[in-house]
C-alpha cells in the first residue's frame, strides 16, 4: 500500500514530462518569420526604479507613433525595437529618446523628447520636440479611476501633438518613402 502514492507519483511525472516534450512543437511545421518593418522605432526611457515600467512606457509611446504616422498617411509597418543591446536592425531607424511624459508641476500634460533618423546615408537629428495639454480635472479628488482616465487622455493628447511634429520633420526628410508633408 505504500508504494501506490509513490508509483502515482512517477507515473504523474513521466506524463507530464511527456506532455511538455509532445506540446513543445518539435514536429510542427516552423512559423515564418515575419517581415522586417519598414520603419523600426527605438523609444529610449529614462532609468526608474521599475525596470519593467521603463518597457510599458517605451511600448505605450511607440503605439501612439504607430497610430499617429498611420492617421498621417504613413501606409507602412511600424515596429517597436525592443532593446538597444539587441542587433540594430538595417536602416532607416527612428531612434526616440523620451525626455518626460507626466503631469508637471504646472497640472499640465508634458511630452519632450528628442529623435534621430537613421538611413542608409547617415544619420539625421529631428530635434528636440515638446508640448503641452491642458490637464482639466473635472471630477472631485485627487486620486481615483476618473481622475486616472483625465491624466491619460491629457497624457496622450500631449503626446500626439508632439508626435504629430515628428511626422511633420521626418516627412520633410523625404528620406522615408511614404510619408507626405502635411501642412
Amino acid at each position: 500500500m505504500k508504494r501506490f502514492p509513490l508509483l502515482f507519483s512517477h507515473a504523474v511525472l513521466v506524463g507530464a514530462a511527456l506532455f511538455a516534450f509532445c506540446s513543445s512543437g518539435r514536429g510542427a511545421d516552423p512559423q515564418p518569420a515575419p517581415p522586417p518593418p519598414d520603419l523600426p522605432v527605438y523609444v529610449d526611457v529614462p532609468p526608474s526604479w521599475r525596470p519593467f515600467l521603463d518597457d510599458d512606457i517605451a511600448e505605450a509611446f511607440a503605439s501612439r507613433v504607430q497610430r499617429v504616422f498611420r492617421q498621417r498617411g504613413y501606409a507602412g509597418r511600424i515596429a517597436l525595437v525592443p532593446r538597444r543591446d539587441e542587433p540594430k536592425p538595417a536602416p532607416p531607424l527612428l531612434e526616440i529618446r523620451l525626455l518626460e511624459w507626466r503631469i508637471g508641476r504646472t497640472g499640465n500634460a508634458e511630452c519632450t523628447f528628442s529623435a534621430t533618423l537613421q538611413t542608409a546615408t547617415g544619420q539625421k537629428s529631428l530635434g528636440l520636440i515638446a508640448h503641452t495639454a491642458i490637464f482639466w480635472p473635472s471630477r472631485g479628488g485627487r486620486w481615483g479611476l476618473g481622475r486616472a482616465q483625465e491624466s491619460a487622455n491629457a497624457l496622450d493628447d500631449a503626446a500626439e501633438r508632439a508626435l504629430r511634429e515628428l511626422y511633420q520633420r521626418v516627412a520633410e526628410t523625404a528620406l522615408i518613402p511614404g510619408l507626405a508633408v502635411k501642412h
